[in-house]
């Protein structure tokens, strides 16, 4: 297993603790949060100095994703409204970066849209203010889905690339689940959950790119 892998895993796990023992108002949660992403975004740019465009837009991707980490950390709430806007920014970055090499496919489409309006559709009584934000989010990481699973090449990426979009897709619906349709389920639960899941998806889609990049690199030698 490769190195930054094991420190990501570690680092996950620290955080994964840090939810069972502290609380957001603790100077440690916040590092203990992004520091997993961190590691991706510097394992990146150490591996390969002189990333392909797709590796340059998961890696922006990233770095948006730690912002987004980085203000839902936050204890007060107004700071959801900018987290929830640098993810959606992420993943408008992993779309564009899946589309690289895909088709339109629009069948594919079809399973997206209908898990994202559904979804929206039991959200829409217990969403307020958060009517059109939490909608358009949604709707990019159902793109995000699709994009992901239109790719030409049907690859070890692939593969890595599409579990990693549709795990990132689970972890979201966990917070909108418990922030919206179950606000009283139990905080721990509800964190435990939406964070395995992220950090799953984050590593896949890592691991899809670093894969590619590899790829290219063995091209370029031979």
């Amino acid at each position: 297993m490769a190195k930054e892998i094991v420190l990501f895993v570690l680092y996950s796990v620290v955080h994964l603790f840090a939810i069972a023992t502290i609380t957001k108002q603790d100077a440690l949660y916040l590092p203990s949060k992004i520091i997993p992403i961190l590691i991706l975004i510097v394992a990146l740019f150490r591996y390969f100095p002189s990333l392909e465009k797709r590796g340059k837009l998961v890696a922006v991707g990233l770095v948006f994703s730690l912002f987004g980490d980085s203000f839902l950390a936050l204890p007060k709430e107004g700071f959801f409204v900018f987290g929830l806007g640098s993810f959606l920014i992420a993943q408008l970055i992993y779309s564009y970066a899946f589309t690289l090499d895909s088709k339109v496919k629009p069948l594919l489409a079809i399973p997206f849209l209908l898990f994202g309006s559904s979804f929206f559709l039991v959200l829409v009584p217990k969403l307020g203010s958060l009517l059109i934000p939490v909608g358009v989010y949604i709707s990019a990481i159902c793109l995000m889905g699709w994009r992901a699973a239109a790719r030409n090449s049907v690859s070890k990426p692939f593969y890595l690339g599409l579990f990693g979009a549709l795990v990132f897709i689970l972890s979201d619906s966990i917070i909108a689940y418990s922030m919206f349709l179950k606000p009283e389920m139990d905080r721990f639960t509800a964190s435990m959950g939406i964070m395995i899941t992220y950090y799953i998806a984050q590593v896949l889609i890592y691991s899809a790119t670093k894969s590619e990049e590899l790829d290219v690199q063995s091209v370029k030698n031979t």
